[in-house]
């Protein structure tokens, strides 16, 4: 008689859940933030408010929250802070690229003039050469650079 293999399927633990590595860092945790609801609305700026005189508040036109109005006004410098201070940087960057821009402009004014210093080397040197050959009796047309040689002109 053959053995049957013993079932133990009662024994085995199913691991179909897949487990969270940073769970025990979450429980250890004083303070825990609750993750934000699906179905909540957006979180309002309170940009625009109405100023009520009668009841001395500040209530958001957006939605009709009762704005505390140093933290409204409070809100609103450091935007203005932080404007001046992209302002200036920008400002900045400005001042930057136009000496970067008037460099360049030097450098190509530069190289422009040591191309038309080049070019009236090259005219003056074609012009040697052709003087000399005609004056050899070599037709102007068949002078190259092989078969022209004068150690005071190189080409």
């Amino acid at each position: 008689m053959i053995d049957e293999p013993k079932d133990d399927s009662e024994n085995v633990l199913a691991f179909t859940k897949r487990f969270e590595s940073n769970a025990d860092i979450k429980e250890m945790l004083n303070l825990v933030k609750a993750d934000k609801p699906e179905h909540a609305p957006y979180r309002c700026g309170h940009v625009n408010v109405l100023v009520d005189e009668h009841l001395r508040q500040l209530t958001c036109r957006r939605c009709g929250a009762v704005v505390d109005a140093f933290e409204w006004i409070n809100a609103r410098a450091e935007g203005e802070q932080k404007i001046d201070w992209e302002l200036k940087s920008l400002r900045r960057e400005v001042v930057d690229h136009r000496d970067g821009l008037e460099k360049l402009k030097r450098e190509e004014l530069n190289t422009r003039n040591r191309i038309k210093n080049a070019e009236g080397k090259l005219a003056k040197i074609s012009m040697e050469i052709a003087n000399k050959s005609i004056a050899a009796g070599i037709p102007v047309a068949a002078v190259t650079r092989d078969t022209y040689t004068d150690p005071e002109v190189q080409l």
